[in-house]
């Protein structure tokens, strides 16, 4: 299931730290991954691990589906290039991420929408509810968007830790709403180009602001 050259994306488990790291699969030799060194999402730079450190991984397949496993980094090695070596895991342990784990969150994000083929004009909008597969989108009064579209949609990530992830995203409108008893039309997007980096930003979004309602929820309780 995982190859050589697959992605994969690390996150310590023991860790006061949020940070992920990707890198990718350089070599698999029986029951061990050998992978170029991970650099850190956010500041790109390479971090030093000592041995026995257990991470996180989750990588994508072909046909897009998500798997997690854990691991542990069991020590460097030079190659043609210098790698680290971890435990690659039974078949049993990794997990494939369901569907129904892209959780759809509520929200306010601020967006900037642009039409792929500028058959109407640019504007700025705001995500009502996302999930790792798609989002709602709020209409500008007047506006010329239908069912079908292509657009360009830069999106700004606030996370818990005070980072801003901004998001270059191309989706294909599902469908219009009416407004009903909102103010305003609303599109239903699909994502149809998104990079396994940007995919866990959002996830990790989504579950940062599930935790906080279940926080809001205890409290009012």
């Amino acid at each position: 299931m995982i190859s050589v050259g697959v992605p994969l994306y690390l996150e310590p488990l023991f860790s006061d730290k949020k940070d992920k790291y990707r890198c990718k699969v350089y070599d698999i030799k029986g029951e061990h991954l050998y992978i170029d060194y991970p650099s850190n999402e956010k500041t790109n730079r390479t971090e030093y691990f000592f041995d026995g450190t257990q991470f996180k991984a989750s990588f994508v397949d072909k046909e897009k589906n998500v798997y997690t496993f854990r691991t542990e980094l069991l020590g460097r090695k030079i190659e043609n290039i210098p790698v680290l070596m971890i435990s690659s895991p039974k078949e049993d342990e990794i997990h494939k991420v369901q569907r129904r784990e892209y959780v759809r969150v509520e929200t306010m994000l601020d967006a900037a929408i642009t039409n792929s083929s500028d058959s109407y004009p640019p504007f700025n909008s705001v995500v009502l509810d996302v999930s790792a597969g798609g989002m709602l989108l709020s209409l500008p009064i007047g506006h010329s968007v239908k069912s079908g579209d292509k657009l360009d949609c830069l999106v700004v990530l606030p996370m818990q830790s005070g980072e801003k992830y901004y998001l270059d995203l191309s989706c294909v409108v599902l469908r219009v709403l009416d407004s009903h008893s909102y103010s305003r039309e609303r599109a239903s997007l699909q994502f149809e180009q998104i990079t396994q980096k940007d995919r866990q930003h959002i996830i990790r979004f989504c579950f940062e602001q599930q935790l906080l309602m279940k926080k809001k929820e205890t409290k009012i309780f």
